[in-house]
């Protein structure tokens, strides 16, 4: 049976000075996989693992890490 790490679903933001980084990104990261992030620069990288770390909040959808909601 496969576990799900993290999952994003519609995941969105956008910078307070209305600068959208992330539009309806969709993630599922299971155990024991692995997983590169690549992309040119101003690409939304930092962005989506300041998410992950709650450094931010999203705008729109969600994340779940092992399956619960990520709150902070």
């Amino acid at each position: 049976m496969t576990r799900t790490i993290i999952q994003t679903e519609n995941l969105g933001f956008t910078y307070p000075d209305g600068t959208s980084a992330l539009q309806n990104v969709n993630i599922e990261i299971n155990e024991g996989e692995r997983v590169a992030v690549i992309g040119s620069n101003g690409a939304g990288k930092s962005t989506l693992f300041a998410h992950f770390n709650g450094i931010n909040k999203p705008t729109s959808g969600f994340i779940r890490i092992h399956g619960r909601p990520m709150t902070g």
